[in-house]
C-alpha cells in the first residue's frame, strides 16, 4: 500500500513520498540534465559539489559565467517540461531552452540513487529531508563568505599563495626610506610624468633586486608595473597590508602620497617576515643577503629620490629593520605549522597572487 502523499513537506521542490516509477524517471532526468550541464556524468558527491561553483559561485566572473552556459546544449523539451513541474531550486531556468542543475538536484540525485525500490515506493523521512537542506545552506554560506573569508587571509598572512616577492620589496623599500609619516611619504608618480619614470625606477631599483634574489626569477617588470600609480606591485601589496598602507590623497591639486604610518611599522615587519617564511626555498642567508642587495641598489638610486627631498634612509633604522625582518622569519620558520586541506582553485576566479614570482 503507497502512503498518503504528504503534499505539505518536499525537499527542493520534490514530494517526500514518491512512487518506485517516479523516482526513477526522476533520477534518470537528473542524470541526464547533470551530462548536460556539466559534459559528465555524475561522479562523487564531493567533486560534483565543487562542479556546481561553474555556475552558482556568486565569486564567478560574469563575462566567464556568459561564456559557459552558451556552450550548454539546448535541453530536451520532454526533459524540460518534467523537470521545470518541480522548479526551482531543483532546477533552474536560464532561457533559450536550456536548464540547469545544481546543487540542490545532486544532493536529490545522491538521495534517490540509495533508495530501494522494492517496496513500491520512497518515503524521504525528516531526518533526511533536514540534512539535505542543512547541507545545501552550509555550501552556500561557504561560498557567499568566500570573498571575507579570502580577504581575511590574505591581511593575516594566510592566504593560499605567499606575497609576490617584488610587492615584498616594495615595502621593504619604503619602510628602507622611512616613509612612515606624512612628512616622509613617497609621492606617487605616474610614469608618464617627465620625472615620474626616473623617480619610480629609484624606488623600484631596490625592490626589483630583492625579488629576483629571493624568487629566483631575474625577469626585469615592465614600466607600467614599475609605478606607483596603479602598478601591480602596490596594488599586491596592499590587497595583503590593508589598512597599514596609507595612501594620502591630500590637496587634489598636489600628488597622493604613500606610507606606512610608524604604528603599523613593526606589524607590517612581522607580516613580511612570516609570509617570507612560508617560501621553502628561502633560508636565512638567503634572506638576509636579498635585504643587503635591496639596500645596495636602492641606495645606488637614492639621488633621485634626494633631489625630489623624499630620500629619508638612515643606516641606524635600516639595520635595525633588517634584524627585525630576520628575527620575524627566523621565529615563523621555527614554529609548528598546522596542515591545511588543499583547496581546488575556484572555477572562474583567479587571482593575481596566483601566478608566479
Amino acid at each position: 500500500m503507497t502512503p498518503k502523499r504528504e503534499t505539505h513537506r518536499s525537499l527542493f521542490g520534490v514530494p517526500a513520498v514518491l512512487t518506485s516509477s517516479e523516482v526513477s524517471v526522476l533520477t534518470r532526468d537528473l542524470t541526464q540534465l547533470w551530462a548536460l550541464t556539466y559534459d559528465s556524468l555524475p561522479g562523487t558527491l564531493k567533486g560534483d559539489k565543487e562542479l556546481c561553483r561553474r555556475f552558482f559561485d556568486p565569486l564567478v566572473r560574469g563575462q566567464s559565467l556568459r561564456d559557459r552556459l552558451a556552450k550548454i546544449p539546448p535541453t530536451p523539451q520532454d526533459l524540460v517540461r518534467r523537470l521545470n513541474k518541480l522548479g526551482s531550486p531543483l532546477v533552474t531556468d536560464v532561457g533559450e531552452g536550456t536548464i540547469l542543475v545544481g546543487v540542490e538536484g545532486r544532493l536529490i540525485l545522491e538521495i534517490l540513487m540509495h533508495e530501494d525500490l522494492s517496496d513500491g515506493h520512497v518515503v524521504l523521512s525528516q531526518s533526511v529531508t533536514g540534512a539535505a537542506e542543512r547541507e545545501a545552506l552550509d555550501l552556500y554560506r561557504e561560498w557567499s563568505s568566500g570573498r571575507l573569508v579570502q580577504v581575511v587571509e590574505l591581511r593575516t598572512g594566510q592566504g593560499r599563495e605567499v606575497m609576490q616577492a617584488i610587492a615584498v620589496g616594495l615595502t621593504i623599500s619604503i619602510l628602507v626610506n622611512r616613509s612612515d609619516s606624512p612628512e616622509r611619504a613617497v609621492p606617487q608618480w605616474d610614469n608618464r610624468d617627465p620625472e615620474g619614470g626616473s623617480l619610480n625606477r629609484a624606488i623600484f631599483a631596490g625592490a626589483e633586486r630583492f625579488a629576483e634574489l629571493v624568487s629566483g626569477n631575474g625577469r626585469g617588470r615592465s614600466q607600467q608595473q614599475q609605478q606607483l600609480v596603479s602598478g601591480y606591485a602596490l596594488t599586491e601589496a596592499r590587497r595583503r597590508l590593508a589598512h597599514r598602507i596609507v595612501i594620502d590623497k591630500g590637496d587634489p591639486e598636489k600628488r597622493s602620497r604613500l606610507y606606512i604610518p610608524e604604528r603599523y611599522r613593526e606589524d607590517v615587519v612581522s607580516f613580511l617576515g612570516r609570509d617570507l617564511a612560508r617560501r621553502p626555498n628561502l633560508n636565512h642567508d638567503r634572506l638576509a643577503s636579498a635585504f643587503d642587495q635591496l639596500v645596495v641598489a636602492f641606495r645606488a638610486s637614492a639621488g633621485e629620490l634626494a633631489y625630489e627631498s623624499v630620500a629619508f634612509d638612515r643606516p641606524a633604522d635600516t639595520h635595525t629593520l633588517r634584524k627585525r625582518l630576520l628575527d620575524a622569519f627566523d621565529q615563523s620558520r621555527n614554529e609548528p605549522r598546522p596542515l591545511r586541506e588543499e583547496i581546488p582553485p575556484r572555477a572562474g576566479h583567479h587571482s593575481p597572487a596566483s601566478k608566479q614570482d
